[in-house]
């Protein structure tokens, strides 16, 4: 048989994939010497600098100097600014313990000349502790300012124009939770345009836009370099992390979620510094801000109301269509796919018994894939912890990794098919791969943009092999010609989708690229069947193996201690002040042997050193106690009522902790309040609640005991984040330490 014209066409069909991933460079990053009207990230940059100069966690030093800056920037800018104060509140589902906040919201306005509603760029400027933030979220930060710089230039917008720099994002979206509780600025709808990084680099993503969405999405598509998927945000839902948008739209106000995720191992952590951040992404994010923004204001945001569309990035811009148009796709390709098996049974090619089994052993495929392609990371960390960062388990270059990702589904795939060939049969086979492909799509029907990305690579596939079974067999090489034409369309969709599953990171990302792999697989079968043995998987078994490994090891070698930026650590310090004892502190295993010094204990829950944690597994181990006086509770009120008791105390910390925390054992509360704010109550009732007044907080709770008095304790705790009041503490030189915590824990029976 020859097999040249296959292996051409499968040639030409990886080539055009790969030519779809080589994408034109990202935009050149603008000095300040660019046109005023346009976005600039070196002015951009200029904010970065400033407000990222040190962390700005609540409550701190660095979070008052960037309020003070940024109020001053728009104020400068000649826009209305005031700041939005007031108490936050969030409620995790997975922990008692309530998360709160004194805020200040930052609220500049730009009224419109003749405004139909308000355009709002919004970002939030508060970091975690010890990040200075320069991504999350100064780059929100520095494409807001430049981008209402650049609107304040020329004309009058028609439409108002609002910037919101929210508070307390990283505490649980306090602040877009207030705004949006308060009367806002202007009448009308409102469109909000969030900024936010899960990285340093990385071509901005909208991942996230309001639903009906047609109007939005065909506006954000006339943004030169813009980019969306409706997939992602389903796919989004399942990682652990946040946004203000979430708040934005549960107000029901329409809006776009726009965000980085390259460099996700500098995520959250101390070297998350202005040197770092791309100023190409800070360039592409702000030229898609701004345009987007531009034609925002001069809309009839009265009329957006109309219609969801399905959105996906492709190689030559964003394409889009109603939501009616991927059930019908979907469909076609269900339809194509019985076609194709309808076929291969009339001419007894395949029967309907072994296509069926073909498709279950394909789908098993498919899931050992996604488990093989996690393996390599998961196997590297769990060999050597510091490997990946601390907040989301990333590491700094992850290329090597991301092939043996690759590499390992391929594997897989290729060796079970060489497998049961012989059992099935090839054209049964093909046809039983695309059935599954089929299948999932018509699955993910219900959820927005799940079906598209496997209609757009299973469907063109479909099609050629239904054209090249139409050409007689005698004219083999047209044959080969209309699937390689089949296969091109879904090459461009199904590489890039590879690749971009990284996007998540390679412990999120690697599974699902392993599943974007096996359906490339499926739709390449009709071409690459002819150049695959009848038998003998044990040779791709083996050779995959020692890819796989050779890429794991070249990964860590590239990633190896020194080689790249500092590892990093995670370490806690708590003093129980009533037993006058302390522990070091971190959740999972010793990263490192300056940590194994310290945490010599295996994992165990600590409630009682860590209250808002008192289910996380920590590695612990005994630590020096530092003289820190413990939090102050001053009872003010005891009175029974009710068949319980309404407790007023005053919390406050010796030591000027911004972080008060309080537990409740022995009694349900049946009402809080703490400075005046109302507070969910209920049964392992808890609290902790950082503000920069030194006066502590005022709290009120209403308690149902069902026992004597003395069986109600009250633990309390502050928080702060210098780990060098312990004596004898030395920070490791070669890493660096991600979230610092010190508390200090006592209890009281009131």
């Amino acid at each position: 048989m020859d097999r040249l014209p296959n292996a051409l066409g499968l040639l030409v069909v990886l080539l055009v994939g790969l030519g779809a991933v080589i994408v034109p460079d990202p935009p050149a990053p603008l000095g300040t010497d660019a046109p005023l009207g346009e976005f600039s990230a070196a002015r951009a940059a200029e904010h970065i600098d400033v407000v990222a100069a040190e962390p700005r966690p609540l409550a701190s030093p660095g979070h008052t100097a960037a309020r003070e800056y940024l109020v001053g920037t728009l104020d400068d800018l000649g826009w209305d600014t005031t700041v939005q104060e007031g108490i936050g509140w969030f409620s995790p589902t997975d922990s008692p313990t309530r998360r709160g906040a004194a805020l200040s919201n930052i609220v500049a306005t730009l009224p419109g000349a003749d405004p139909t509603g308000t355009v709002v760029l919004a970002a939030h400027y508060d970091t975690v502790t010890a990040s200075p933030g320069a991504s999350d979220d100064g780059i929100g930060i520095g494409t807001v300012l430049e981008t209402a710089r650049a609107l304040s230039d020329g004309e009058r917008p028609r439409n108002n124009v609002v910037v919101l720099l929210t508070d307390g994002e990283e505490r649980g979206l306090l602040g877009a939770r207030l705004f949006t509780a308060e009367t806002p600025p202007f009448p009308g709808p409102m469109v909000v345009l969030n900024h936010e990084a899960r990285g340093n680099a990385g071509m901005p993503l909208t991942f996230r836009i309001s639903s009906p969405n047609a109007d939005l999405v065909r506006i954000l598509s006339q943004a030169p370099g813009a980019l969306a998927d409706s997939f992602t945000q389903t796919a989004f839902e399942a990682l652990p992390n946040d946004t203000d948008f979430r708040r934005f739209d549960e107000a029901g106000l329409h809006g776009y979620d726009t965000a980085i995720a390259g460099g996700s191992a500098y995520y959250h952590t101390p070297l998350d510094t202005p040197d770092r951040l791309s100023r190409s992404s800070l360039q592409q994010m702000g030229d898609v801000a701004l345009a987007t923004a531009r034609t925002l204001t001069v809309t009839d945001l009265t009329a957006l109301d109309a219609g969801t569309d399905v959105v996906t990035t492709t190689p030559w811009g964003l394409l889009h269509y109603p939501r009616w148009v991927e059930v019908a796709l979907t469909l076609a390709l269900a339809a194509a796919v019985a076609a194709l098996a309808v076929i291969r049974v009339r001419r007894r090619d395949a029967s309907a018994g072994r296509i069926a089994g073909a498709a279950g052993v394909a789908l098993f495929a498919a899931v050992a894939a996604g488990g093989a392609a996690f393996l390599p990371w998961w196997l590297s960390r769990r060999a050597v912890p510091g490997l990946g960062s601390v907040p989301i388990g990333e590491p700094y270059r992850p290329g090597f990794y991301q092939l043996a990702a690759v590499v390992a589904a391929a594997a897989v795939l290729t060796t079970v098919y060489v497998a049961v060939r012989r059992r099935f049969g090839a054209p049964a086979f093909a046809v039983g791969a695309l059935m599954v492909v089929a299948v999932v799509a018509l699955a993910g029907l219900p959820f927005l943009g799940v079906a598209t990305p496997l209609v757009l690579i299973a469907l063109p596939a479909a099609l050629g092999v239904l054209v090249a079974e139409a050409i007689p067999q005698r004219r083999s090489r047209w044959r080969i010609v209309a699937m390689a034409a089949g296969l091109v369309p879904a090459a461009l969709v199904a590489v890039p989708a590879v690749l971009a599953s990284f996007d998540a990171g390679v412990t999120f990302g690697a599974p699902l690229a392993g599943a974007f792999v096996a359906v490339l697989f499926a739709v390449l079968l009709p071409l690459t069947a002819p150049l695959l043995p009848r038998e003998g998987a044990a040779p791709f078994a083996v050779v995959g193996a020692f890819a796989v490994v050779a890429c794991t090891l070249l990964g860590g070698y590239t990633n190896r201690d020194g080689a790249t930026a500092p590892r990093q650590e995670e370490l806690f310090y708590s003093l129980d002040a009533d037993r006058g004892d302390a522990v070091w502190a971190s959740p999972g295993r010793p990263r490192s042997d300056w940590s194994a010094e310290l945490l010599t204990e295996s994992p165990t829950p600590l409630p009682d050193r860590f209250p808002w944690r008192p289910g996380t597994s920590l590695a612990h181990g005994p630590a020096p106690v530092a003289s820190l006086e413990p939090p102050r509770v001053e009872m003010l009120s005891d009175i029974e009522s009710d068949g319980g008791r309404m407790v007023q105390l005053r919390l406050s910390s010796p030591r000027g902790a911004p972080t008060l925390g309080l537990w409740v054992d022995g009694a349900t509360v049946r009402a809080a309040t703490v400075d005046g704010s109302p507070v969910d109550p209920g049964a392992n009732f808890g609290f902790v609640f950082t503000t920069a007044s030194t006066d502590g907080i005022e709290v009120r709770l209403d308690l149902d005991t069902t026992g004597p008095a003395e069986d109600v304790e009250v633990r309390v705790a502050d928080v702060t984040s210098n780990l060098s009041v312990v004596p004898g503490y030395t920070p490791p030189e070669d890493k660096v330490v991600v979230g610092p915590a010190v508390v200090v824990t006592r209890s009281v029976h009131p």
